[in-house]
């Protein structure tokens, strides 16, 4: 097969090393408006990939490239931007489409592309990637296990000691400022979310106290993102679903801060994005605010899992919790948590692991089961676990 990558960035270059190994794939391209760095990741992924400099606004030249490739994955941020433009340009040539959107709009508007992707007989999966992507596959394994579902809950972790593979993770490194741009976004204004059986624009940062079985109590923040917007679709016994992260109080005061400083026109997203890397590149500080930071953490409450799902509800008649968490994920960062996902899709598509036609999220055409065991190969950090241990599954 011939597969085109769009975005020469660090989850693109990531993207195409992945899939550049695959037995299946024929020849790569990586395309890119920067030619030079473009070529500078083809060298790398070996004789099969080459470099295109590729304008995407350039319908024209994007279409050319689209229909030269059996498949394509992509990139390009920011998707609020991107994401329709190349989708709706990929479903014009046929070309089956993979890409790492978290951004619950343009998610929206490219679900609602389902029609005429089934008219052209091909399927997009749009969302593949840690958070959205692997959360998704989390939750229908929760999903799956209850009857009815008051709440259903996507999470990832921030506190510095988290319990699992992300609680290392460098939100610094190349396309750290995008993630803080975005995050800053999701952060501010008001968001998409499922309340009460529909799609409804909610305040985020907004307080959610969780009890983790196994594990504790504590108060979790609501942010804007795709899970809550994808999942009911698929699962419709879900009443409410939040997508939250987990942060100690000193980080929750300080993003609550920087939102209302954007709502009230006092800072920009840009600027706040760029005083939150800010904070995180200060890498030390004096002894006395250490400490506070480490009070703070033990006073937050226990640790949770980096990324998981939690959904409250009842089987058989009776209450019940499901949980489902991920213990090890690739190496490489947010680049590889972000990036593998993306191409592990994709194989499994070429083997036939995925079928199906439409605009898709990733819980609607992916058994969760088939990715984690093809995942599985690729997860050793923080260390390597057997298959049947990278996903922590609880029904109580």
């Amino acid at each position: 097969m011939k597969i085109l990558v769009l975005g020469a960035g660090g989850m693109g270059a990531k993207a195409a090393e992945t899939v550049a190994q695959f037995d299946e794939v024929s020849a790569l391209t990586l395309a890119d408006l920067d030619f030079g760095s473009a070529e500078r990741i083809a060298k790398k992924c070996g004789p099969k990939a080459r470099a295109l400099k590729l304008d995407v606004t350039d319908l024209t030249a994007l279409q050319g490239a689209l229909e030269k490739a059996d498949a394509v994955l992509n990139c390009v941020g920011p998707f609020f931007r991107f994401g329709v433009p190349i989708l709706t340009a990929a479903i014009e040539t046929g070309t089956p489409y993979f890409d790492i959107c978290d951004d619950p709009e343009p998610t929206l508007e490219m679900l609602a592309l389902d029609e005429k992707a089934k008219a052209q007989n091909m399927l997009a999966i749009v969302g593949m990637g840690a958070s959205p992507g692997i959360s998704n596959l989390l939750a229908a394994k929760t999903c799956r296990a209850l009857d009815e579902i008051d709440h259903l809950i996507t999470g990832w972790s921030l506190d510095d000691d988290a319990d699992g593979p992300m609680g290392d993770l460098d939100l610094n490194e190349e396309g750290g400022n995008a993630a803080f741009v975005h995050w800053m976004e999701q952060c501010s204004g008001n968001v998409t979310s499922w309340v009460d059986g529909k799609l409804t624009s909610v305040k985020p940062l907004q307080p959610l106290k969780v009890t983790y079985p196994g594990i504790g109590k504590r108060t979790l923040w609501t942010v804007g993102h795709p899970e809550p917007v994808t999942l009911p679709l698929t699962f419709p016994h879900v009443a409410n679903a939040s997508n939250a992260m987990v942060l100690n109080r000193l980080d929750a005061m300080g993003l609550k801060d920087l939102s209302r400083r954007i709502d009230t026109g006092r800072l920009t997203i840009d600027e706040a994005a760029a005083e939150i890397s800010g904070s995180f590149s200060d890498g030390g500080g004096s002894s006395l605010q250490t400490f506070i930071a480490w009070l703070v953490s033990k006073i937050s409450g226990p640790k949770f899992p980096s990324l998981f799902a939690l959904a409250e509800g009842r089987c058989d008649g009776r209450p019940s919790i499901a949980t489902a968490a991920i213990t090890a994920l690739p190496e490489d960062g947010m680049a590889g948590i972000t990036s593998v996902p993306l191409a592990v899709a994709l194989k499994l598509y070429i083997e036939g692991k995925i079928a199906g036609t439409g605009v898709k999220a990733p819980e609607a055409v992916i058994d969760p089961d088939v990715f984690f065991n093809a995942f599985h190969p690729y997860c050793v950090s923080p260390s390597p676990v057997s298959p049947e241990k990278l996903v922590s599954f609880t029904v109580s």
